[in-house]
């Protein structure tokens, strides 16, 4: 069969690839990095390789790094024991196995929106000049940097002495400031604003997330019911710092975690743990942000506890 009209869709070992779809060249292949998108789909008797798996004709595009382009004639002229440029390679029309193809989701269509509050900043004052950026995913926490460089830049910037000036002009609203000499914006402006940018949340992002989030609740639970045992008072405050900064393992689970917290062999003592049963579920933690309720809202309560 074949499938060539835009949109049309075929799954293979449950992955489902679009033709017209963006996709990405694994390490499975010498193409590896390259960005292209599916131009035809075969299967069974239209395959023209005697693969076993689907043929999926792909268009890539060529390197724009000149480090990356390098790297890909190097790869292709060691294949073909012959110099290799990579107009010589025919990207145009490439045919792939599914296993060398990573599908690419657009992240404004497939992925759960966030918000990113960007507090943005230019200037420039008798000719020298600059900007910075500084993201914040909570709105408050943008609000106070905003308050601060403001605060800063009225004590100790230009601002005040730019005031005596007859040309002095000044913009505000709840969320922007901005002021400047009339004629000479180029030369002597400041501006500062908090911007609203959506942010795609990935799933791998979302999941690192709630790994860590998971973490820190299970951090302070223990802290919460060890704070009331003697054999925890007991201890020196590096020896509690270990207990509460402790990992068995990187990618360990809280679960895992927290049930290898060592007050027994630290102290010497020898006695159940019953810290073992001070971790509760994500989904029960009292003190959740609004970000993990969204997280389970787009993703399903069980699959953010389980880290899935």
């Amino acid at each position: 069969m074949i499938y060539k009209k835009p949109d049309e869709k075929f799954s293979h070992e449950n992955i489902t690839y679009t033709v017209g779809s963006r996709v990405l060249a694994n390490e499975a292949s010498e193409y590896s990095g390259l960005f292209g998108r599916i131009l035809e789909i075969r299967t069974d008797d239209d395959r023209e390789t005697e693969n076993d798996t689907p043929d999926i004709y792909c268009e890539f595009d060529p390197p724009c790094l000149s480090a990356a382009r390098r790297a890909l004639e190097q790869t292709f002229s060691e294949l073909y024991g012959a110099p290799k440029r990579v107009e010589d390679l025919g990207l145009e029309l490439v045919i792939m196995a599914p296993e060398m193809l990573t599908p690419l989701a657009v992240p404004e269509q497939a992925y759960p929106q966030g918000t990113l509050y960007v507090v943005v900043s230019h200037w420039a004052t008798d000719g020298e000049f600059g900007s910075y950026e500084a993201p914040f995913t909570n709105l408050t926490d943008a609000q106070r940097q905003f308050h601060d460089d403001l605060k800063n830049e009225l004590e100790s910037g230009c601002i005040e002495k730019w005031r005596e000036k007859s040309q002095f002009a000044e913009e505000e609203t709840a969320e922007s400031y901005e002021c400047y000499l009339d004629g000479e914006y180029c030369e002597n402006h400041f501006y500062l604003s908090i911007e609203k940018r959506p942010l795609p949340l990935a799933p791998e992002f979302i999941r690192t997330v709630a790994a860590a989030y998971e973490d820190e609740c299970a951090r302070e639970d223990f802290l919460d019911k060890a704070q009331a045992l003697p054999e925890y008072l007991a201890l020196t405050e590096d020896q509690k710092n270990n207990c509460c900064t402790m990992r068995t393992s990187k990618g360990a689970s809280a679960t895992t975690w927290i049930s290898a917290i060592p007050i027994g062999s630290v102290t010497g003592m020898q006695y159940p743990r019953p810290h073992r049963i001070f971790y509760r579920r994500i989904s029960r933690h009292p003190h959740k942000s609004n970000f993990c309720c969204e997280m389970e809202e787009n993703y399903g309560r069980k699959r953010i506890t389980q880290g899935t």
